[in-house]
């Protein structure tokens, strides 16, 4: 039996998805609550605490979970974008499967009876996505590229390195997810970001786009970061290895996204295409079933999505001036 929630700690703290987990964990009633990662955050929650702390310092490391002492640690921490893995494989790796692999083998020895929350990715499932259908989690992964893979490796190394141990781990599939504060390398806050510079007069009124075509499925951060405290609160209910995606099975075009946004608009603008901004795939459909998900903790998403891009788009026009 995993200990109760107390003391949880959140790989990761610094980035986009760390900070609403942060928010997700505070508003559920913590013991403690400590975020680490390689950067700052100056908007914690009351009560949370964040340390600066790279996952490769095993030493720093080692000292932070035995001063801390959690009975969870949600691990975030990674290079999150596709594009910008495939053009830097070897930091990819160190970061998303050494961290991970330091991260595990402390906590065998520091927090030996502590759980494990690692948020992997949908992209995981890669090819597996050309039955054109909404995968569940017995869908042997096929992963495609360097993201994938490292995700898809750190998965299967868990077991491995975890093997004897008493520290239970969970693994979490999110599909593509959005909110104020992503950044410009995601498709939803790029079209936002370039719909405040063109209301701001800062760029011509052309937005630049790639595939429109794909399906893919969105969420919102908030809810995310939801599932991943709900999943914390429900882990000694779960047996170690548990996967869970994180998925409504709904899917949307890339080009529905755009006329969403495009409705939220201020001026006119023309839409061209990009050569450069056009990343191969090959997948035209991804989605996944979170019947699971919802089965172990409750959780259904709340944000509508209007109010998601609503969001992302004030965001965007308080950060260019619009």
């Amino acid at each position: 039996m995993a200990a109760p929630v107390r003391r949880v700690l959140v790989t990761g703290a610094a980035g986009f998805v760390g900070r609403y987990a942060l928010a997700a964990l505070a508003a559920a009633g913590v013991e403690a609550l400590l975020g680490v990662g390689r950067g700052t955050n100056t908007a914690l929650p009351e009560d949370a605490a964040f340390r600066t702390l790279d996952l490769a310092d095993q030493k720093g490391l080692a000292a932070c979970l035995r001063d801390f002492r959690p009975s969870h640690v949600l691990h975030l921490a990674a290079q999150a974008s596709v594009g910008q893995a495939d053009g830097a494989g070897l930091e990819t790796w160190r970061t998303n499967v050494v961290g991970l692999l330091n991260l595990a083998e402390a906590m065998r020895i520091e927090a030996p009876t502590a759980a494990l929350v690692f948020a992997s990715s949908s992209e995981v499932y890669g090819r597996a996505f050309l039955t054109g259908q909404p995968v569940d989690e017995d869908v042997v992964p096929q992963p495609v590229g360097v993201y994938a893979r490292t995700k898809r490796v750190g998965e299967e190394m868990l077991a491995d390195v975890l093997a004897g141990s008493d520290v239970r781990f969970i693994v979490l599939r999110p599909f593509n997810h959005t909110g104020p504060g992503q950044d410009e390398r995601f498709v939803v806050p790029a079209f936002a970001h370039q719909i405040a510079r063109i209301e701001a007069g800062r760029m011509p009124p052309c937005l630049a786009v790639g595939n429109l075509e794909a399906y893919r499925e969105f969420l919102d951060v908030r809810d995310v970061a939801r599932a991943y405290a709900q999943v914390i609160w429900a882990s000694d209910k779960l047996a170690s290895g548990t996967v869970l995606n994180v998925a409504t099975g709904h899917s949307r075009t890339i080009a529905s996204v755009l006329e969403d946004l495009t409705r939220q608009a201020r001026v006119p603008f023309e839409v061209v295409v990009d050569p450069a901004r056009m990343r191969p795939s090959g997948i035209p459909l991804a989605s996944g079933e979170g019947a699971r998900l919802h089965v172990a903790t409750g959780w259904a998403p709340q944000v509508p999505w209007s109010e998601t891009l609503a969001a992302v788009l004030a965001d965007a026009r308080a950060r260019n001036g619009a």
